[in-house]
């Protein structure tokens, strides 16, 4: 039996590549597919939720406000990846916004229906495991984000920034970057200054080149 062109789309992601089409079927029976546009909310921190989502393109960032009206940059999603909160797999499968998600582009999303996802999860051992994992990934971002905004100097997120998302950084305006690693802009220039002079990297048109990949790593690890 052909899959219909919305369970065709769900059978396709990452996800759920590995559920047997009944599968697919009954979430694609309670999912639905919107976009977003560059600058849309898809939800804020006093928000609750009733569904879960699926970045299938795109990219979202999360981020809090303070008392003084300041914006505190957390981290940021991309395609193919799972929103939802960990801690509502046991009681309830609700989203209770633990921060602000605003879209940092053009975006596609798939947005499932929580309730009968988490019947599924409980029953369907192929889908705990995915959940699962993408569990283990979202700790694991934690975990990044405490070294990051905690034992990280100014170097070292830069260098950190530069290995594992040195495209991100070349996309983005210098105050953007700064803004994301809880720098000043003097601060990020004053670094990339010194590792130029290093020959730890160079800038060729506006865009960062590492020469050394090393001793990047040797900054932060």
């Amino acid at each position: 039996m052909a899959l219909t062109e919305h369970a065709a789309l769900v059978a396709h992601l990452p996800i759920f590549q590995s559920l047997e089409e009944g599968d697919i079927e009954k979430i694609a029976h309670f999912s639905t597919v919107k976009q977003y546009q560059k600058g849309d909310v898809l939800f804020y921190e006093k928000d609750s939720k009733d569904a879960i989502y699926y970045i299938i393109d795109g990219s979202v960032k999360f981020y809090k406000v303070d008392r003084f009206e300041n914006e505190i940059f957390l981290y940021k999603l991309f395609s193919k990846s799972l929103i939802f909160n960990v801690s509502k797999l046991i009681d309830s499968f609700f989203i209770s916004c633990y921060a602000n998600a605003e879209f940092l582009e053009n975006s596609t999303v798939l947005s499932i229906q929580s309730a009968p996802f988490r019947e599924m999860i409980y029953t369907n051992h192929r889908l705990m495991t995915r959940i699962l994992e993408e569990s283990f990934k979202m700790i694991q971002q934690m975990q990044c984000i405490i070294s990051r905004d905690v034992v990280f100097d100014g170097t070292a997120k830069v260098a950190h920034m530069l290995i594992n998302d040195l495209e991100t950084f070349n996309a983005l305006k210098k105050h953007e970057i700064a803004y994301m690693l809880h720098i000043q802009p003097e601060t990020l220039s004053r670094i990339l200054n010194k590792l130029t002079r290093n020959g730890t990297i160079e800038i060729d048109k506006n865009n960062v080149v590492i020469l050394n990949t090393q001793e990047l790593k040797d900054i932060y690890e």
